[in-house]
C-alpha cells in the first residue's frame, strides 16, 4: 500500500489568494496580462471571475469558460492543499479532482495511475516538463495532507 510521508507539521500552501495572478497554475505572463486587463490581478480575483464573462471579455479562442473554471480549480487546490505544486494541481484537475475534499477521499493507486496517464498526454508533458512523475507514495502524501488540512480547518471553525 502507498505510504504518505510522516510529517509533524504540514507544509505551507504553495499559493495564497493574495498572490499575483501570474503565480496561479497554468497562468503564464501572456495570460496574466490578458487577465490584468480585466482587473484580475490576484489569485482571489481569478477565483471571483465569472468564467463566461471572462471568456467573453478575453475573446481569445483557446480561453473558454471551461478553461477558466479549470484555472480556478487548480488555483483553489494550490491555495488549500499544503505543499501542492502548480503542476500537481494541474494534473489533479485534469484527472477530475477539482476540490480538496475530492482529493482527501481519493484512492492513491487509482489517482497515481490517472496522473501517470495524463502525464503522457501533450498537455501533461508541457505541464510536467522534466520533473519526475509522482509515485504512489507522493500521491498518498497529497491525500494525507488534504485530509489533515480539512481537519485543521474544521477544528479552527469549531473553535
Amino acid at each position: 500500500a502507498p505510504l504518505a510521508k510522516k510529517e509533524k507539521t504540514l507544509p505551507r500552501c504553495a499559493l495564497s489568494e493574495e498572490a499575483p495572478v501570474v503565480q496561479a497554475p497554468s497562468i503564464g505572463p501572456k495570460t496574466a496580462k490578458r487577465l490584468e486587463a480585466l482587473g484580475v490581478t490576484t489569485v482571489a480575483d481569478l477565483l471571483a471571475l465569472k468564467p463566461e464573462e471572462g471568456e467573453e471579455k478575453i475573446a481569445v479562442r483557446h480561453i473558454s469558460a471551461q478553461v477558466i473554471r479549470d484555472w480556478q480549480a487548480q488555483a483553489l487546490l494550490a491555495c488549500t492543499t499544503p505543499g501542492l505544486k502548480s503542476r500537481e494541481a494541474q494534473a489533479l484537475v485534469a484527472c477530475g479532482v477539482r476540490e480538496i475534499e475530492t482529493l482527501a477521499s481519493a484512492d492513491a493507486l487509482e489517482l497515481c495511475d490517472a496522473v501517470a496517464r495524463w502525464g503522457l498526454s501533450d498537455e501533461g508533458q508541457r505541464a510536467w516538463g522534466a520533473a519526475a512523475a509522482p509515485n504512489e507514495d507522493d500521491v498518498a502524501t497529497w491525500i494525507e495532507r488534504a485530509k489533515r488540512a480539512i481537519g485543521a480547518r474544521r477544528a479552527a471553525n469549531a473553535a
